[in-house]
Order: C-alpha cells, then structure tokens, then sequence
C-alpha cells in the first residue's frame, strides 16, 4: 500500500513492508523522496520522523 506524505513542496510516497527500520530515501536527479517504514506504523508517526529528518532531506536534494 502506497501513500503520500506531502510536505509544503517536497512529496513523500511512504510504502509499508514487513521490515523492522525505517528506510529514508532521497533519489538522484529528480530529488525525489520515498520512506519505507514497518507495516504497523502509523501515517502520522511516519509524517513525524520525515518532519524531523526535513532539513537533511532538503540537504540531500540540493546536492544530488
């Protein structure tokens, strides 16, 4: 199950797995971001931890 996460400009798709950590990804060229997180967690609590990693994911897409 695919979800958006958006976040003023920046779009984060987050898919659920059945994995123990959270993966944050930001992607070359396009700068695009996805979040693979646990299948339990909650979309508010995956809207949080991108909050709190906002500034190095806007790091990440300056320099790809």
């Amino acid at each position: 199950m695919n979800e958006t996460i958006q976040l003023g400009e920046i779009s984060i798709q987050v898919t659920r797995k059945a994995i123990t950590n959270v993966h944050l990804s930001v992607h070359p060229l396009e700068g695009r971001v996805t979040l693979v997180a646990p299948s339990g967690t909650r979309l508010e609590v995956a809207r949080a931890y991108t909050i709190s990693k906002l500034g190095w994911i806007r790091s990440q897409q300056k320099t790809g």
